[in-house]
């Protein structure tokens, strides 16, 4: 009977060795997100971690279009800009209208903003024939916050 229970228990201790082992090895790291939402509400920012290594500039930036479907078939963007501490890091200085996509970016393969560092997305676009600009501040949030 002795002999029964300590088999049991090892093979308990065996089991949760191996989950333990098997969330270490397979969990993904969390890596932040900056993001921002525009003062018309019809943006959110977002820049985080892409997944892809390129000499560990790891890091892209999206739009996301928070108005309606409607809305969305008048809104042409013009262009798009990442700011970091008042200097443009990137994007467009000429116009290219385009229709609002999910793949409506503003910087791709960024390095991730350093402590004390102010990153801004800055979006250029067209509806009903109006200019808009609108510049999002990002703030930094942990993966597992919601950001829309």
């Amino acid at each position: 009977m002795k002999k029964s229970w300590a088999l049991i228990g090892i093979i308990a201790a065996v089991f949760v060795i191996g989950i333990i082992v098997g969330v270490v090895v397979y969990e993904k790291p969390s890596y932040p997100k900056w993001v921002g939402h525009s003062k018309s509400g019809k943006w959110t920012a977002v820049l985080s971690y892409n997944g892809e290594k390129y000499d560990d500039v790891n890091y892209s930036g999206d739009f996301i279009w928070n108005g309606s479907k409607k809305e969305k078939k008048k809104v042409y963007v013009l262009k798009t800009q990442y700011w970091v501490n008042g200097k443009m890091e990137a994007g467009d200085k000429t116009v290219a209208k385009e229709r609002v996509s999910p793949d409506t970016g503003f910087f791709e393969y960024s390095e991730a903003p350093k402590k004390g560092e102010h990153p801004k997305a800055v979006i250029y676009w067209e509806e009903n024939n109006k200019v808009h600009k609108e510049g999002i501040p990002l703030k930094r949030k942990n993966s597992a916050e919601k950001y829309t």
